[in-house]
């Protein structure tokens, strides 16, 4: 029912785009309409056309409420655009659908968003500021620090910039950190993703990522949003954070916790400690192959305050989930863990399988291993094999090809001119590896699959390989295969 059929207006009126009436004859509509408009919100309306429509009290509040609106607007001459809210849709997806077409109301909704996302962060550090008297460094933030820099203008501590080393394989772009080593008394690390918190009880937000691109905003971490932080635990000396976001994860163990040991490494400075996950296998290998014996370790929890001495803080390597590794990183990598004069020449043909994943699977692969087995591939299961003869397998390699996954890390070990084709489903179509092969002077190729949905989202959902694209793009480097 509209107001039309209900015989409260002349509906054609709403498509006039000339108005001769007098001011006082707009006046006396203008009251009739919203004579009308509280008339329709009356009970006894609203109940009788329950009754004969079956709706809810709600969508008819809404739909009327709309209707006598846009009338009002157009009687003022502000409006000439005909309104139609069909029965059976959503009032609600209506509202947001005439909202957007309003650039004024567009801005509008924006700027509340904003607000409302900023609203705890700014609540909290008032709160903080308030407290720090009483609770001390156990209370709320009192804000946060944009950049260590910032703080080192009016704090103690040293800071020692490192130069980003430049490279024409890699396009400039975003992507390109400051890098510096910072070492501040009295500073704090905060739970298992080593957040930094400074001397006057801020949050130094540039060491301090929070997760992913929304989250990484310093007004979104979670350290900002906690009335209470866990007991302080003090260590003596020098203390150097490590861990960072993910650091379970291998291509983020790799590529962004790592290299903050070369950036310590490069600024000549030293540590007694050192707070970073030996938890996993591939991090309890790494670390030893780095010379850090368990004694010097602190593995990091959510339960984690600690006050050092001296705080060393080497910078984040980049931005933790654009996924894509910096060119320091990558040569750290390769420095630490490449053996020279150990490996064979690259000769070695593999394909990556994820066939003991829980996602992000090849849905053709037996198929696809059958094919490619009889080109003389290996086909490997990463999962088990020990760091170093991962190593020792990418760095001989002259060919490698699997689905997109963690593994592809390791195709920082392979020598320039290896060629990796990666299997990249169409909702899952991420750079890292490319600009991985950039860096290292690989040959790289994406195929992009059909995407299988398996109802956890792009990032997990299977796909199915061409089989005969695979074909073709292998036989351009695989004597005898085409």
């Amino acid at each position: 029912m509209t107001f039309a059929s209900a015989g409260f207006y002349d509906y054609h009126v709403l498509h006039e785009t000339t108005d001769t009436r007098s001011p006082a004859k707009r006046f006396y509509e203008v009251k009739s309409i919203y004579e009308k408009v509280v008339a329709i919100s009356s009970a006894r309306y609203i109940a009788a056309t329950m009754q004969t429509q079956g709706k809810s009290v709600p969508y008819l509040k809404i739909v009327n409420l709309l209707e006598a609106f846009h009338c009002l607007l157009h009687r003022l001459g502000r409006c000439d655009v005909s309104l139609d809210i069909p029965f059976g849709s959503e009032p609600l997806t209506y509202l947001k659908r005439r909202l957007k077409s309003i650039p004024v109301a567009v801005r509008l909704v924006r700027l509340c968003r904003a607000v409302l996302r900023r609203t705890p962060c700014f609540v909290m550090r008032f709160i903080g500021t308030i407290l720090y008297p009483i609770l001390g460094d156990r209370g709320p933030l009192r804000g946060y620090h944009g950049n260590t820099s910032d703080y080192l203008r009016t704090g103690l501590g040293q800071y020692v910039a490192l130069t980003q080393h430049s490279d024409t394989m890699v396009p400039p772009g975003r992507f390109v950190p400051s890098l510096f080593v910072a070492v501040i008394p009295g500073a704090r690390v905060l739970a298992e993703n080593g957040a930094v918190i400074s001397p006057d009880h801020r949050l130094l937000a540039d060491v301090s990522w929070a997760g992913d691109q929304a989250a990484s905003q310093p007004w979104a971490h979670p350290a900002l949003r906690k009335f209470e932080l866990p007991p302080i635990q003090h260590v003596g000396g020098r203390v150097a954070v490590i861990n960072s976001i993910q650091a379970a994860n291998y291509y983020h163990w790799m590529f962004d916790v790592l290299p903050r040991l070369g950036l310590l490494q490069r600024s000549g400075l030293t540590a007694d400690r050192f707070i970073i996950s030996a938890t996993t296998g591939f991090q309890t290998d790494t670390l030893k192959l780095l010379g850090l014996s368990d004694d010097c370790l602190f593995s990091p929890d959510a339960s984690t305050h600690i006050r050092a001495d001296e705080l060393v803080i080497p910078s984040l390597s980049g931005p933790v989930f654009s996924m894509s590794p910096q060119q320091h990183a990558c040569e750290y990598v390769r420095s630490a863990f490449l053996e020279k004069g150990r490996y064979r020449k690259p000769h070695r043909a593999i394909y990556i399988t994820r066939g003991d994943a829980t996602h992000r699977r090849v849905v053709n692969e037996v198929e696809i291993c059958d094919d490619v087995a009889a080109l003389g591939f290996e086909v490997v299961s990463l999962s088990g094999v020990p760091f170093s003869k991962q190593v020792e397998m990418f760095a001989e390699a002259k060919i490698i090809v699997g689905p997109h996954g963690a593994g592809f890390t390791n195709a920082v070990f392979c020598e320039p001119g290896t060629v990796l084709i990666e299997f990249m489903p169409t909702g899952r179509i991420i750079d890292c590896f490319e600009r991985l092969a950039r860096i290292g002077g690989l040959t790289y190729h994406s195929l992009v699959c059909a995407e299988i949905d398996t109802g956890g989202g792009p990032v997990t959902n299977d796909h199915v390989v061409d089989r005969s694209a695979l074909r073709d793009l292998i036989a351009r480097y695989v004597p005898g295969s085409g």
